[in-house]
């Protein structure tokens, strides 16, 4: 299956704006807070960094954290935003079904957060990924991986995402689920021209079911499984929820 392009490395330079990351960092520091209570992490993978929002928060709070995503642009953007400032974040290209051995052992959290697995296009490359996620987790360390769940979204529905405003130029998200497959459109409008000037793109990409993303990660050896609807950890998981959060330990 031939591997379209992300709207997010299409539009890697305005991802901070489409997805509001000045208004959700706040929340999400939050998420990241809940997480090192729970995990108590001293060295973290951030799995399909972006643009490195998870990345800097775990940093901020003294965590050494690593970003890791496949798009070279989104890694050159995250980059460029965390320049210079003294904390201990560093950036990588990589794929999470093919993580070099070097890294083997040497987190003791690994979170895959914002459906970023929804990258990998088969069952076998999920499987890949968490056997990779659990060689580079130390023992006693953890997963945390969180997914779209999809079954929460009606066939055929057209489901408003985020609509921002930034001078001017206005993007609006929406998506679209048949099946397995989800479609992200996304429209960027300029309203700055005499003549509106307006993007339209889509991505469509398959999702994984909460069954084929627990069967992975428990191939893969990790333990004591917990599964919530929320990325805070205090929801329990049931089919009308947005997410589809997994919390694991490599025990040995």
């Amino acid at each position: 299956m031939k591997k379209s392009i992300s709207v997010f490395e299409k539009y890697a330079h305005e991802y901070d704006l489409i997805t509001n990351a000045v208004q959700r960092e706040v929340y999400h520091a939050k998420e990241i807070a809940r997480l090192i209570q729970q995990c108590k992490p001293t060295a973290v993978l951030d799995a399909g960094c972006a643009s490195g929002l998870t990345s800097f928060l775990f940093a901020k709070a003294g965590v050494p954290t690593v970003g890791l995503d496949q798009s070279k642009t989104m890694l050159k953007v995250a980059r460029g935003k965390f320049r210079g400032q003294s904390l201990p974040l560093s950036f990588r290209h990589g794929k999470f079904e093919a993580l070099p051995k070097s890294m083997n052992g040497r987190f003791d959290l690994v979170v895959c957060l914002a459906n970023s697995i929804s990258g990998l296009l088969t069952v076998s490359l999920l499987h890949r990924a968490m056997k990779n996620f659990f060689a580079v987790t130390q023992p006693g360390g953890w997963l945390v991986l969180q997914a779209l769940n999809y079954s929460a979204i009606n066939e055929g529905e057209v489901k408003p995402i985020r609509v921002t405003n930034n001078d001017g130029i206005v993007y609006e998200r929406f998506s679209e689920r048949k099946g397995k497959s989800l479609s992200v459109y996304v429209t960027r409008t300029d309203l700055n021209q005499k003549q509106p000037l307006l993007e339209v793109f889509r991505h469509t990409f398959d999702n994984f079911t909460p069954t084929e993303i627990k069967k992975a990660v428990r191939s893969a050896g990790f333990k004591k499984l917990s599964i919530y609807g929320d990325l805070k950890l205090k929801k329990r998981f049931v089919r009308s929820s947005k997410d589809f959060v997994v919390v694991a330990q490599r025990t040995s």
